[in-house]
């Protein structure tokens, strides 16, 4: 089955039910979703679009961009997901490694984002274009597809380093996650969903289609300038359901009074895409009661998502990622590809129909990522309980080899995050002549009024719970950590950083 047949399944059950809702109250129902991404399919039809032909689209959350991701699909067509942030240096090269046929966007902002690279004005079109009556009126014939296995959506990572690779995700791997996580969720057709992170990032677009196939609704709100006004918009909703990624969870207790907040109708929580202190994720179970909250681990390749970590398991074992899902297979192997003895640290390999097709016309990188036997080499470290959960340990290429230690990095972050005064940590390798990489360590605290007492506080207690040879040798403090657009550190730009702490 393909995503656009499942809808169109959904709909003939759920149809006056709203599928997805505007914070400014405009909304569609299932059969007006339907409906609106048959005109905008006949619409991109009359443009001469065909099968396998890239559609790129540069919104923010938006009924249209929402109806066209579908309208695409129903042209055989291929969906790009663009960043609409303007400085967005790698635009040029995604268009090059694309070339989508069409590019739709939200905002004349957006349209001069296409000006400045020198990209084909009538290839760029707003999206209200997609109303016009004349192409209403067309009256072209949708065409009969049924490869679940063709393309249908290319995600292009933000990766630290190099360029960005496009994920070429099938209909088949998203339906695989889909199904997967409204069984063992599960996702029930009265549920509904507030959405944070932007339709370009995977995890976004895992939620539009998780929560269409479930028949249940998108309350869609883009602005997390202000995390307060998130809160209000959980409760005001009734929304069921929330995700996001660490930086989402930590703002909204920093600055959004989260564990000060009443919401009743919330339900369940995931976090995903990083890791949320131990301790953290606890304040939020005893602040809510009954609240189910998800620890989820996955990457774009895997469309996205490849463990999760039961809610009844998180007290005991907050800092698991939890087995793999429903058609998901998770292994640790070396660096031979043989699977690891039990209780060793391997690398992360999964296996399953959710596994991507490939990256977008790179063919050595998706030799590199996929293995002969088909499984995504993740490129993640871990280790697998007793029990068959899988507890991450770091980056294989981000270890830190410093004065003849292998150093991971997120086992100092870690320790980094049990000192109450931080709100988030990142750990870097910086060349360093004599020893190789020196350990520098960059902070974020909860508030920004005593820095260099703070950072006496941590050296003294990194210094009696970490060993002294993988001990930081810097330490520099930022405001706010600089961020990629799926809300991760980044750490290229940390590693500029020039003002240091001794």
């Amino acid at each position: 089955m393909r995503l656009e047949h499942a809808l169109d399944d959904v709909a003939c059950e759920r149809g006056q039910h709203p599928a997805l809702v505007l914070a400014n109250g405009d909304a569609l129902s299932f059969d007006a979703l339907v409906a609106r991404s048959r005109v905008f399919a006949a619409a991109l039809l009359s443009r001469g679009i065909k099968p396998g032909d890239r559609v790129a689209i540069v919104s923010r959350h938006d009924l249209d961009a929402a109806s066209l991701f579908w309208a695409v699909l129903r042209v055989g067509g291929i969906v790009v997901w663009l960043n609409d942030d303007a400085r967005n240096a790698d635009l040029p090269y995604v268009l090059e490694s694309a070339t989508p046929t069409a590019i739709f966007v939200q905002t004349q902002k957006h349209r001069a984002l296409f000006d400045s690279v020198g990209a084909p004005y009538n290839n760029v079109m707003m999206l209200s274009e997609l109303h016009n009556t004349e192409q209403r009126r067309a009256g072209h014939t949708l065409p009969t597809l049924d490869d679940d296995q063709a393309p249908a959506v290319i995600i292009y990572t933000s990766g630290s380093s190099g360029k960005p690779k496009g994920v070429c995700l099938s209909h088949r791997n998203i339906l695989c996650v889909d199904r997967a996580v409204i069984e063992h969720m599960p996702i029930r057709p009265d549920d509904s969903y507030m959405m944070v992170v932007p339709l370009h990032y995977v995890h976004g677009l895992m939620q539009l289609t998780v929560h269409a196939l479930a028949g249940a609704t998108v309350h869609f709100f883009d602005n997390f300038l202000f995390p307060k006004k998130v809160i209000d918009a959980i409760r005001t909703t009734g929304v069921r359901g929330f995700s996001g990624v660490p930086f989402h969870f930590n703002a909204l207790i920093s600055r959004g009074g989260l564990l000060e907040a009443s919401l009743p109708d919330l339900r369940w929580m995931t976090v995903t895409g990083g890791k949320l202190a131990a301790d953290t994720i606890i304040s939020i179970i005893d602040h809510f009661g009954d609240l189910d909250f998800h620890i989820a681990y996955g990457q774009t390749e895997c469309a996205p998502r490849a463990t999760a970590l039961h809610p009844s398991l998180i007290r005991s074992k907050p800092d698991s990622v939890g087995r793999a899902i429903p058609g998901v297979t998770v292994t640790l192997v070396n660096e031979q590809g043989d699977i690891v003895a039990d209780g060793e640290v391997g690398e992360v390999v999964v296996a399953g129909d959710n596994i991507m097709l490939g990256y977008w016309n790179d063919a050595p990188a998706t030799s590199e990522a996929i293995d002969a036997q088909g499984r995504l080499r993740t490129g993640d470290l871990g280790r697998i309980d007793a029990d068959g959960d899988l507890w991450l340990v770091g980056r294989r290429s981000a270890m830190i080899k410093s004065a003849g230690e292998r150093i991971v990095p997120e086992e100092l972050e870690r320790a980094l995050m049990a000192h109450a005064a931080v709100e988030d940590a990142v750990v870097v390798g910086v060349d360093d002549e004599l020893l190789g990489q020196r350990v520098v360590a960059h902070l974020q605290f909860l508030t920004q009024d005593a820095d260099d007492t703070n950072v006496a506080s941590v050296r003294k207690q990194m210094s009696q719970t970490v060993a002294l040879a993988r001990l930081p040798r810097e330490y520099h403090v930022w405001p706010e950590f600089p961020r990629k657009a799926n809300g991760k550190p980044d750490r290229v730009a940390m590693l500029r950083q020039t003002t240091t702490h001794d």
